[in-house]
């Protein structure tokens, strides 16, 4: 376009300036239409601080998930920490229980056998009991029986030592 540009051909010159004028309209529209420059930037800072105070939520949602997880005393891996300890712990107790516990039931085996014996016993005494008893009855009629006899033989030696 060097060429065109003359001075003495106005042809050409209201071309350019034409173009010259159309290209800055066009410009001129993208200024007045470009958000940033018509309160569109202060759109975008506003959602810019909104996204801000969403990230500070989730910020602080985070630091309440973390401190829930990770509080010495409280937090849920203290728990399960001390869950463990305290199951390693009765694990121990019933190890050290286990040999008590077998212990105890022989006992109790042992007991239940130990009460039929006694049973059997308590009935072998009653036995014994009313044996002794007949049997000091049969010695009063055996006492009965022989002095009665010797009684008897006595007469008849008598009788016959009279006669």
């Amino acid at each position: 376009m060097p060429g065109l540009f003359l001075y003495g051909d106005t042809k050409m010159s209201d071309e350019i300036i034409k173009l010259v004028l159309q290209k800055v309209e066009n410009m001129e529209h993208k200024i007045t239409s470009a958000k940033s420059l018509n309160g569109g930037f202060d759109k975008l800072m506003m959602e810019v601080g909104h996204i801000k105070e969403v990230q500070e939520d989730i910020l602080d949602g985070v630091r309440g998930v973390k401190r829930t997880l990770y509080e010495p005393d409280s937090g849920l891996f203290s728990r399960v920490k001390e869950l463990e300890t305290e199951s390693a712990r009765r694990m121990e107790y019933i190890q050290e229980s286990k040999p008590a516990l077998e212990f105890s039931k022989e006992l109790a085996v042992w007991k239940r056998q130990a009460d039929k014996d006694l049973e059997e016993m308590e009935k072998v005494r009653l036995e014994v009991a009313k044996l002794q008893d007949w049997k000091s009855g049969m010695q009063k009629v055996i006492w009965l029986v022989g002095t009665a006899a010797a009684g008897l033989w006595a007469k008849h030696i008598m009788d016959m030592i009279l006669q």
